[in-house]
């Protein structure tokens, strides 16, 4: 089974060493994402808005993968 690392400058790396997504047989596998912009400053003061974040990383990642969130 051949692997894809998963890289943008769009979404904060990958902490502790590891890769924001890796695409294999089909499916990608993305990491955890915490509230950081692509600086690595974390985003907003509340709940909602690090969770707006989070999701933002998210989706950036996937569409690096030629993803989307509908494919979730």
């Amino acid at each position: 089974m051949a692997k894809e690392t998963v890289k943008t400058a769009d979404a904060p790396g990958g902490f502790a060493g590891y890769s924001q997504a890796v695409k294999a047989n089909g499916f990608v596998f993305v990491s955890g994402q915490g509230p950081f912009d692509a600086n690595g400053e974390i985003v907003g003061e509340t709940i909602e808005e690090q969770t707006r974040q989070c999701l933002r990383n998210v989706e950036a990642i996937l569409r690096a993968a030629g993803a989307t969130i509908a494919d979730v």
